[in-house]
């Protein structure tokens, strides 16, 4: 009987595996897509690097760079620029906000939030900066300049 169970089992086995794919489905390209879309930017002297999400926002912010901003405070939580043109959106609530996340907000304002927040309207999301706390200080309270260039892997 166990040897009838133990045969039944393997011959199920190598029948289900005829239904997966012939070949194996591969993640290298999903995983090289998140690991190589990477912007940097430059605060006060201070290299980090955004981790950028695959969208189409973030596809026309890149195709803008390099460039240098004038990054405006706003409640000592974020640094905020209004671009003189819309980029392409697709806005969702949010359920939080932590420092280092790049959003943006309506179709043309870039934000960069430094400290975490409860999020009260719609963003796109843009990124995310790595180690985010090495860089921290280089916000502060007043505007600060910020170059966006192209990091490893840049293009989505």
């Amino acid at each position: 009987m166990k040897r009838r169970v133990g045969a039944v089992i393997v011959l199920l086995s190598l029948g289900l595996a005829g239904c997966s794919p012939a070949v194996p489905v591969s993640t290298e390209v999903t995983q090289e897509i998140k690991e190589s879309a990477i912007m940097n930017i430059t605060i006060n002297g201070q290299v980090a690097s955004v981790q950028l999400e695959d969208n189409a926002t973030t596809k026309a912010i890149l195709a803008e760079m390099p460039f240098t901003i004038q990054m405006d405070d706003l409640h000592q939580n974020e640094k905020y620029y209004y671009f003189d043109k819309s980029f392409p959106t697709q806005p969702q609530a949010i359920q939080s906000i932590e420092a280092g996340d790049v959003l943006l907000y309506q179709n043309n304002c870039l934000v960069i939030f430094y400290q975490a927040v409860e999020p009260v309207v719609p963003y796109t999301r843009i990124g995310k900066i790595h180690y985010f706390q090495d860089i921290r200080a280089s916000f502060g309270n007043d505007s600060v300049s910020v170059q966006w260039y192209e990091g490893e892997g840049g293009q989505l």
